[in-house]
């Protein structure tokens, strides 16, 4: 019998600083890690795939996270804030049967 590691979708209010965003994504997918989820990340996923001077690639990059998220078992929502990015993921969560939680929620249940 196989065992299959939990994929888990990984959202924050990113910072606006691509740099930031990404530096606090891996360490949010880090400690999925390491509690034993595989972390979906966008933030990671699509750094540099889409120029920033292409006129859809925020449509691109939401289309390529809705579908990550829709492929993962839990929603993770990392950080104290959320945003309008937040809550149209946790939307989407709920509508695509996906568990919506929270990183905190993930590590206590893990000790």
């Amino acid at each position: 019998m196989s065992r299959t590691i939990p994929r888990a979708y990984v959202t924050a209010a990113w910072p606006k600083n691509r740099v930031d965003a990404e530096d606090l994504a891996r360490k949010y997918c880090g400690e999925l890690v390491k509690a034993g989820y595989l972390p979906l990340c966008p933030v990671l996923a699509f750094s540099g795939i889409i120029g920033e001077d292409d006129p859809d690639g925020e449509k691109k990059r939401r289309e390529m996270s809705e579908d990550l998220l829709k492929r993962a078992r839990f929603l993770v929502v990392c950080g104290k804030k959320i945003n309008d990015d937040v809550r149209a993921d946790i939307s989407v969560a709920k509508h695509s049967k996906v568990i919506p939680t929270t990183l905190d929620g993930i590590l206590e249940c893990g000790e």
